[in-house]
């Protein structure tokens, strides 16, 4: 850059850019010197109006430079002035480093737009501004009426430009570390989707292990021994805290902006009432992550964690990680514990509805809430339903046992033969002396005498005694079905016996 002491009839180019979450602007004004003498004068300025969608003040202001690189160009080409110098000003430290790193490392949308901005100006003719002196605001800010007079600095510009060169704003030093660390989102937005991650442990081990190699990058430069093995709590404590970061620069990116040049101009301003957080306090730690403030710092007893605890947002994936983590760890029982222990240490606005939500879409909670449909029961058979007759009219007929029962000085078994009516509530039992025929055709003769034949008989085939009772499963083989028939099967009795495996359509 030539200086302006040795050079006359100089004409210099001036562009200033800003953003805010409203919108962003570019202005232009042309610097006449000649000699000592200084004339600056108002070219001209776009605006556009910040999208609907959420957008983080960093790539609103790479769009504002965006549309200020634009606005140099049809300047260039429209005006008959031989532009000596330009130079493209912005109060937006993310900007410039984008400018100055490799953008091909950057997310499409922020590499596609630094492509732009260096296909049409130069990296060198970018230079940084502090917030007050940037003329851009007036276009960007709108809590109150801009002033528009013709001695505004809007039409004349602000005061350095009307000076010396060397009066100028003085401009930092840029070097890998400090793109590094300014440009810290742009690398997360880019390798770390969190909408992927399903675990919050394997997140924050992920991000730990990106930042290792980051760092040995670093160490490898400088030539210091790398770090290698079993991560380390002090790596897993600054990936969380790297997470708790992007998260807020997604949801509270123009608080946080605001925090940080509060705390670069030493002013001690809150956020704008507009902001949720505004009732909250918030301010940034010495790690850069967005807290609340609390009332209760003089006790000794409590967490600095629960006094000043971390600002999530409600509706983000890492809230809804952090929430499923703690729901899981407390192996989805108590939930008002998993509450509390919650508010122990983060801020979520209506914490309750998003620990309802884990709870309502975890499977293992699915399951153990989950109620039996049983089917739809059938008719009753008619016997079941044998109104005005008499009891065992219609029965069922079924054995139990072995039961020991003891014959002088030893012991025998003995069966019981059930008989059920269908009809009434009665049950009548007799004694089997074994499992042969004979003994089953004295027990239901008995049965007859005392109760009546009945017109109909119900019994299955033994088989529900199959893996129960081996002794009792072989002896009801050996009864003769054909004698039974035979015995018992009259004009007036009928004996049914039902399908294999199949017990239920006995009716009870």
């Amino acid at each position: 850059m030539t200086s302006s002491s040795t050079v006359s009839n100089i004409v210099q180019l001036h562009v200033f850019v800003d953003a805010s979450e409203k919108g962003y602007a570019a202005v232009a004004y042309f610097r006449f010197e000649e000699g000592n003498a200084v004339e600056c004068a108002f070219v001209t300025a776009k605006t556009r109006v910040a999208p609907l969608n959420y957008v983080s003040i960093p790539r609103l202001e790479l769009q504002a430079a965006v549309i200020g690189a634009r606005l140099a160009k049809m300047i260039g080409e429209t005006h008959r002035n031989h532009i000596r110098e330009r130079f493209f000003w912005s109060d937006s430290k993310d900007v410039l480093c984008w400018l100055r790193s490799d953008h091909r490392r950057f997310d499409r949308f922020v590499g596609a737009r630094v492509g732009e901005i260096l296909g049409n100006t130069e990296a060198s003719e970018w230079l940084w501004i502090p917030t007050k002196l940037n003329v851009a605001d007036e276009g960007t800010k709108w809590q109150k009426l801009p002033d528009l007079s013709p001695s505004s600095r809007w039409f004349m510009g602000p005061d350095f430009m009307w000076q010396q060169q060397n009066t100028w704003p003085a401009q930092p030093k840029y070097h890998e570390g400090a793109v590094a660390s300014v440009n810290a989102h742009a690398v997360y937005e880019t390798v770390l989707n969190f909408a992927k991650y399903s675990n919050w442990r394997k997140l924050v081990r992920t991000t730990a292990y990106i930042l290792r190699f980051v760092g040995n990058l670093r160490t490898r430069i400088q030539k210091r021994p790398l770090v290698t093995g079993t991560l380390r709590q002090p790596e897993l404590i600054e990936a969380e805290r790297c997470i708790y970061r992007q998260t807020q620069l997604d949801a509270y990116g123009e608080e946080i902006a605001f925090l940080q040049s509060s705390e670069k101009e030493k002013e001690e301003m809150t956020i704008p009432k507009s902001s949720s957080l505004y009732k909250l306090s918030p301010f940034l730690d010495v790690h850069g992550v967005l807290r609340t403030q609390g009332r209760t710092s003089g006790c000794q007893y409590v967490d600095a964690e629960a006094i000043h605890t971390i600002v999530l947002p409600r509706k983000h994936p890492i809230t809804i990680l952090v929430v499923q983590f703690t729901h899981e760890r407390y192996h989805h029982l108590n939930h008002e514990t998993i509450v509390n222990e919650l508010r122990q240490k983060y801020w979520i606005p209506r914490l309750r509805s998003v620990c309802n939500k884990v709870r309502r879409q975890c499977q293992h909670c699915k399951n153990a809430r989950a109620q039996p449909q049983p089917p739809v029961m059938a008719d009753l058979p008619s016997a079941r339903l044998a109104a005005y007759s008499r009891p065992f009219s219609f029965a069922g007929i079924d054995y139990f046992g072995p039961i020991q029962v003891v014959v002088g000085r030893r012991t025998e078994k003995r069966w019981g033969v059930l008989i059920t009516c269908l009809a009434v509530p009665a049950i009548h039992i007799k004694i089997a002396h074994s499992l042969n025929t004979s003994s089953c055709i004295m027990a239901l003769r008995n049965f007859m005498a005392r109760r009546g034949t009945p017109l109909e008989l119900f019994s299955d085939r033994g088989t529900n005694f199959v893996g129960s009772n081996r002794e009792l499963t072989e002896a009801v083989r050996h009864l003769d079905q054909d004698q039974l028939m035979q015995e018992f099967v009259t004009p007036n009795t009928k004996w049914t016996f039902l399908p294999p495996s199949s017990p239920h359509m006995g009716g009870c």
